[in-house]
């Protein structure tokens, strides 16, 4: 029997991306900024993070660990990225090098979890308005911003009437749907978001380092702003360092730092068919991209507790209020630099934001054009952006958005599904490994064996860690893992009805990952 396979010759994507597009794309992919505020330091302390003790995890010496564990991964995307420059990435690697349905089935899983962390970011950056004003109108005794962080920009831990859970909800999803409506408009349109803001956010966040560098003699004057603002911190002891540094404590600080820094670098190699010039920028993108976000994120935390001291920082960043963004506004004084980082610390969630629709329709545009999903999701507009596939984003995104919005608790589930990015990267790690063994490429081999042991590590961690909720419940109901279950139960599905459907036509979409690349 003849098996038919119809090859498209063009995509219809444009060769745009510069290597300035590209860094920042996975910049924004590994959230440096996000990860500063309110994501990784609350879970120094032992009342957020039930794996440790008490003191004694150093969160800048867990960056550094967490960044030279990156570097084997590192290394399997920049070599990969070489040698396969396809729209879609890694689950090209995984679909041609490893197994077909599994890479469809595992990108699917990984585009439903990246919408849910999306919708996280999108609840941060309502979170981060209300800090930004909360901080501001107190260090200035403004009573507008602050009536403002009480009533219409809310605190959204607190306790929230109907109407403001509502107004809330909106003013997470409006810039979503702006972003969205931009790249319909024009593709290049996204890819310029991405790169402004992400300039901009960049150089608040090093503005940021250098107030609180500047102002460190001044530390005390700001602990009775923070005081009034509910951070209980018992009298300590100055020390940058604790007594007694735990590498236990701090190794199990290295999931936290997964779940929004180093393991996420597939923006680049997700749009390296828009490279203008392949080569140079698959080879330097990823490595000044890890380089910058390990030296930032690092410097930020040691400076931390150069500044304020390690005890002081273990007990006051439980609150979830005081965090390297808020510490930097309050030192400011000035109301210029004040509103720069303030900007910085919510405009960091917009720039995840705008490299998330970019490259969420890039994987779903692989996946239609391997006819996985519907062919519709691979068309482009005159302007050269996929309309279908934003659209699809955005209606995933506006629902998933609703769980932590209306039910803080059931936001858990959101979380939850980071195991699903773990257990990805380590598929992924796995076709590296795959494809170096079958082109003799030793590098690769070894560094994609490490990775995928390092990802082991990361996916077990997922799933019996408690911080990330996967077994926890709402309820009585095991929602995460729900979740969890139902996202995969959803990529076999797919795959499943879609080759059934087309095989009735006499076409086998299994051979697409053995001739067609998704170009």
């Amino acid at each position: 029997m003849t098996k038919t396979v119809f090859i498209r010759e063009s995509s219809g994507l444009l060769k745009q991306v510069s290597l300035i597009d590209a860094i920042m794309l996975n910049l924004g992919n590994m959230s440096a900024g996000v990860a500063l505020f309110e994501s990784i330091s609350p879970y120094l302390n032992s009342s957020n993070n039930p794996t440790i003790g008490g003191p004694g995890g150093v969160l800048w010496l867990a960056s550094i660990i967490g960044f030279i564990f990156a570097i084997p991964q590192l290394i399997v995307y920049t070599i990969m990225t070489r040698k396969i420059s396809r729209t879609g990435g890694d689950y090209v690697w995984i679909s041609r090098s490893l197994n077909g349905p599994l890479g469809a089935v595992m990108a699917i899983s990984l585009m439903i979890e990246s919408v849910a962390y999306f919708a996280l970011v999108a609840f941060f950056s309502g979170s981060s308005i209300n800090a930004v004003l909360c901080i501001i109108g107190h260090a200035d005794n403004n009573p507008g911003l602050i009536n403002l962080a009480n009533t219409i920009f809310v605190n959204p831990y607190g306790s929230l009437t109907l109407l403001q859970k509502i107004i809330f909800y909106v003013i997470s999803a409006s810039f979503f749907i702006a972003v969205i409506l931009i790249n319909i408009l024009r593709a290049k349109w996204g890819y310029s978001i991405v790169t402004a803001l992400g300039i901009f956010s960049m150089l608040s966040l090093v503005l940021a380092m250098i107030v609180i560098a500047l102002n460190s003699s001044h530390f005390s004057s700001i602990i009775p702003l923070f005081s009034n603002l509910g951070v209980s911190v018992p009298p300590v002891k100055y020390s940058a360092l604790p007594s007694s540094i735990n590498l236990g404590y701090t190794l199990l600080l290295l999931p936290i730092f997964a779940l929004y820094t180093y393991p996420w670098m597939q923006a680049g190699p997700a749009v390296a068919a828009e490279f203008k010039q392949t080569e140079k920028i698959a080879k330097l993108n990823l490595v000044l991209a890890l380089g910058i976000t390990g030296l930032l994120v690092t410097l930020a935390f040691l400076e931390m507790d150069l500044v304020a001291g390690y005890c002081f920082n273990y007990y006051a960043y439980g609150s979830f209020i005081y965090n390297f963004w808020t510490v930097a506004i309050a030192l400011a004084g000035n109301p210029i630099f004040q509103w720069i980082i303030g900007l910085g610390t919510i405009l960091w969630n917009f720039y995840v934001l705008s490299y998330g629709v970019i490259v969420f329709s890039r994987y779903i545009f692989a996946l239609s054009f391997d006819r996985v999903l519907p062919e519709k999701f691979s068309q482009v507009n005159s302007k050269g952006s996929p309309v279908y596939a934003h659209l699809l984003d955005l209606s995933i995104m506006l629902i998933l958005l609703l769980i932590p919005v209306f039910s803080t608790s059931a936001a858990t589930s959101l979380y939850g599904a980071t195991i699903l990015g773990a257990l990805y990267f380590l598929i992924a790690s796995v076709a590296g490994t795959v494809y170096g063994i079958k082109n003799r490429i030793k590098s690769l081999e070894i560094a994609g064996i490490i990775s995928a042991i390092y990802f082991t590590f990361l996916t077990y961690e997922a799933g019996v860690n408690p911080v990330f909720g996967f077994t926890s419940t709402v309820d009585g109901f095991p929602l995460t893992e729900f979740f969890v279950s139902l996202t995969i139960a959803i990529g076999v599905i797919i795959y499943v009805a879609s080759w059934y459907k087309h095989k009735k036509y006499g076409i086998d979409i299994s051979m697409s990952f053995k001739e067609i690349p998704p170009e």
